[in-house]
């Protein structure tokens, strides 16, 4: 009794575009062209810098409606743990500058100043071309 063996052809996919590997050259290859090659590393760093910069935006855009949240109550500071407990974090502003002993930062449109137990003079910049 002969069998015939099922000869199983390893057919190997092009990561970016699927299409059969033609091995031609070097036996482990793992894209059909340099053009799907590139594609596909240009793509997952893109991808991942992309994801890394809307990180950092919703950091800052949830510390901008706390703090905004805080000049809606009327308070123009709060200590650290309480902000901390809203979500606020500290190590996201979008500008930071000393004056004489004071920290000041912004986030957007509104200022505040940080100690080591307080987020204190909370307050919105005002625009030059508001007062007009």
């Amino acid at each position: 009794m002969h069998y015939k063996a099922k000869v199983i052809e390893n057919v190997s996919r092009c990561l970016q575009c699927g299409d059969v590997i033609d091995y031609s050259g070097r036996p482990d290859r793992r894209f059909c062209s340099n053009g799907c090659k590139n594609r596909y590393h240009n793509y997952r760093r893109f991808r991942r810098k992309d994801l890394a910069q809307r990180s950092v935006v919703g950091r800052l855009e949830k510390n901008y409606e706390i703090l905004d949240k805080v000049i809606h109550l009327g308070l123009e500071s709060l200590d650290r743990i309480t902000m901390a407990y809203m979500g606020f974090d500290p190590a996201y502003s979008t500008s930071y500058c000393k004056l004489g002993r004071k920290h000041v930062y912004t986030c957007f449109d509104i200022r505040y100043e940080l100690t080591q137990s307080k987020v204190k003079a909370i307050s919105i910049i005002k625009d030059a071309d508001q007062d007009r």
